[in-house]
């Protein structure tokens, strides 16, 4: 089970030591893996802050050069280089807003995993492909245009634009069916099975359903994990959820 907290452009330096504060006491489980994605400019100070707990830090996006005259961007060998472990590609947000399309995200999915980082790679349909019942196909063509090579250690989120921020997520069957599509895409494609993450408007109130979803491998939060009590509380969900079912 992984919990992945994605702070985006919210909490400064002030507020990141008061969140890893409120961590130090609690008990993790070697059943849930959590990673905290800050923004950029605190990825080394948060790191040192959770250096002696069972979190990993990443980073939210890297670019597809390691080096160069890439103004504003963030090299994945300078998110391995301040102690990040994962990075997020290919969300949402960065396609919508950045202009990112497929084959860019490949491009920078590729230099991540080249740079020995794990990859959260990041599908999702917009609300009229829902509508007009071309998700999956959708999401198919996001998987083959993105996937890189040597993926084996890396995850998939699923993310619905229309789910994004805005308290709406898909019903049971819709997030099963989907998750169950993409997980038999990865396999056919590099023959390997790999965790797949639901995202969008995850919280205190939906967790415990989200998580019952058999295909379900963990999630991807947003606004929920900028406060340590609903973190911790999602990553309380998980371990509760695994010992209801006995899984290890």
């Amino acid at each position: 089970m992984f919990i992945a907290a994605n702070w985006k452009m919210n909490l400064d330096k002030r507020l990141i030591l008061e969140f890893s504060n409120n961590l130090n006491d609690f008990k993790f489980s070697n059943q849930v893996e959590a990673c905290i994605f800050p923004p950029m400019t605190y990825v080394d100070y948060l790191n040192q802050l959770v250096s002696k707990l069972p979190i990993s830090v990443g980073g939210q996006n890297c670019h597809y050069k390691n080096f160069g005259a890439f103004t504003g961007e963030v090299s994945p060998k300078f998110l391995q280089d301040t102690g990040c472990e994962y990075v997020i590609v290919g969300h949402s947000e960065r396609r919508t807003f950045n202009n990112e399309n497929n084959n860019e995200i490949k491009l920078r999915a590729q230099s991540a995993v080249d740079t020995n980082l794990k990859v959260i790679l990041c599908v999702g349909e917009n609300l009229s492909d829902r509508k007009n019942g071309h998700a999956s196909e959708f999401v198919e063509k996001q998987l083959l245009e993105c996937l890189p090579n040597n993926f084996e250690n890396s995850l998939i989120a699923y993310e619905p634009i229309w789910s994004i921020g805005t308290g709406r997520i898909p019903n049971y069957y819709e997030i099963n069916e989907m998750h169950e599509n993409i997980k038999k895409i990865i396999l056919q494609t590099i023959n390997k099975e790999i965790k797949v993450l639901y995202g969008g408007s995850v919280n205190l109130a939906n967790i415990n359903n989200i998580l019952d979803i058999p295909n379900v491998d963990g999630v991807l939060v947003g606004g929920a994990s900028l406060k340590a009590k609903d973190f911790l509380a999602i990553y309380t969900a998980a371990v509760k959820h695994l010992q209801k079912n006995h899984i290890t």
